[in-house]
């Protein structure tokens, strides 16, 4: 996953990124850590405000 490399490379918190995805930081939490799923709603949303591909962000969910 390359979220975690994205928000340390633009230096923004995991909570930023929550707050302005509109995902509940404990939920934002559980999907990086891998204890829940990445939902596509969540996935389109940390790409929209991180401004990357989401392909490129969550190549482990890539269609096969």
């Amino acid at each position: 996953m390359k979220v975690l490399e994205v928000l340390k490379e633009r230096n923004i918190s995991k909570l930023q990124l929550a707050l302005n995805a509109g995902i509940t930081p404990s939920d934002l939490y559980c999907a990086l850590n891998g204890t829940k799923p990445f939902y596509p709603k969540w996935r389109k949303k940390v790409a929209e405000f991180l401004q990357v591909d989401e392909i490129e962000l969550f190549p482990e969910y890539k269609s096969k």
